[in-house]
């Protein structure tokens, strides 16, 4: 990678980084946005559908809260259909390595590359689902790489 284009990764990771922090998960804060032609078309953060109490209760019960939060790939890609924005051809940087869900979406809405902000510290509980995840993105061509903030 080109030094400039480098730095445009970053800038994206780092944007990704600032959305994940709207999210009001407890416990995991993700961030997406989609970019084209170094322009940002969308943006998503993990959390529970629009109209529906994102109560502390519902927050911390790990087994509704998986039931009904989408993931910041999926409202990335909700908001640009929303907005009627197409997805072919984004990029879509993310604050830690989309699941095997997000991945199909991404697959589906056109997504050429993914970027990854940070290292791959995968909680041994999503590791099979991540392993899979990674093999479709291989299947489907689609890259995964890593972007490094820190240099």
């Amino acid at each position: 990678m080109a030094n400039e284009s480098y730095k445009w990764h970053q800038r994206f990771a780092q944007l990704a980084a600032e959305v994940s922090t709207w999210s009001k998960d407890p416990s995991t804060k993700v961030g997406c946005i989609l970019v084209r032609d170094k322009k940002v078309i969308s943006t998503g953060y993990n959390g529970l559908p629009k109209s529906i109490s994102d109560s502390f209760e519902r927050l911390t019960d790990r087994t509704v809260k998986y039931e009904i939060t989408i993931h910041a790939e999926q409202n990335a890609v909700i908001s640009a259909a929303l907005h009627g924005v197409s997805t072919v051809g984004c990029s879509a940087y993310v604050t830690f390595h989309p699941c095997s869900r997000c991945v199909s979406v991404l697959i589906n809405a056109g997504i050429e590359s993914i970027y990854v902000a940070g290292g791959l510290d995968i909680p041994d509980r999503w590791l099979e689902n991540f392993i899979l995840a990674t093999k479709l993105l291989e299947e489907a061509g689609i890259p995964l790489k890593i972007i490094d903030l820190d240099n």
